[in-house]
């Protein structure tokens, strides 16, 4: 039981990576501002700095919950369609789910690491050895995703999407959808990078120390005592 206990403790750091590192990265609005700066998205879009930069603060603010729609004016012209509108809705949602999913993980590795403090003093054996037991599945996938990002992005954004919405409303014409403009691949992908180098700051440290723990300090044997 305590091993299993270690393993899903383990489980909820990873997610409690993931999550954070999405709210403090794509979320942000000096993260596009920036890109926006660097590729010259004002001339190529035609409109200036302040309304684009206006224009993401707005997406952002409305799936932070912090306003009720997206309307926004550019030249007295509605910036966002009906389209835009409606996936919007569904990208609030997922983003709120997930940190719903956050605070759900949060509790229990709390609940968890208080059980162990209380009941158990080789606590950071069994928590360290469930870290290199997460971590593995962790590499792989990072591996596997991390292939498939570098050769064929589209395919893996395709696949994304398809897999966090039920419909098609993702699927934007760039000929009518300023959202699409101002947010292209290029944006995302940079933006995907930046959250899995986040997750691997976070591993890093945590994969030195657990192994270092493993070998010097954790009893032999003590996961059968």
């Amino acid at each position: 039981m305590k091993s299993f206990l270690a393993y899903l403790f383990n489980i909820c750091l990873i997610i409690i990576c993931v999550v954070s590192g999405i709210k403090s990265i794509a979320l942000d609005p000096s993260f596009y501002e920036k890109r926006y700066e660097k590729y010259d998205f004002y001339d190529t879009l035609h409109v200036s700095s302040e309304d684009l930069n206006q224009s993401i603060h707005v997406l952002l603010d409305y799936i932070e919950d912090n306003r009720d729609d997206i309307v926004v004016y550019i030249d007295e012209q509605e910036v966002f369609n009906d389209r835009e509108k409606a996936h919007m809705v569904d990208v609030k949602n997922l983003y709120q789910k997930s940190l719903k999913v956050m605070y759900v993980s949060i509790g229990a590795a709390m609940g968890i690491l208080f059980y162990f403090l209380l009941f158990e003093k080789r606590y950071l054996s069994f928590l360290t050895r469930g870290f290199l037991r997460v971590l593995y599945t962790v590499l792989m996938l990072l591996s596997f995703f991390g292939i498939w990002i570098f050769t064929d992005f589209t395919s893996f954004w395709n696949w994304l999407h398809t897999l966090l919405f039920t419909n098609d409303l993702w699927l934007l014409d760039p000929r009518t959808s300023f959202m699409i403009n101002m947010l292209p691949e290029i944006i995302f992908n940079q933006l995907v990078f930046a959250i899995v180098f986040y997750l691997i700051l976070f591993i890093v440290p945590l994969t030195i120390f657990s192994i270092y723990y493993q070998i010097k300090k954790a009893p032999i044997g003590f996961e059968n005592s």
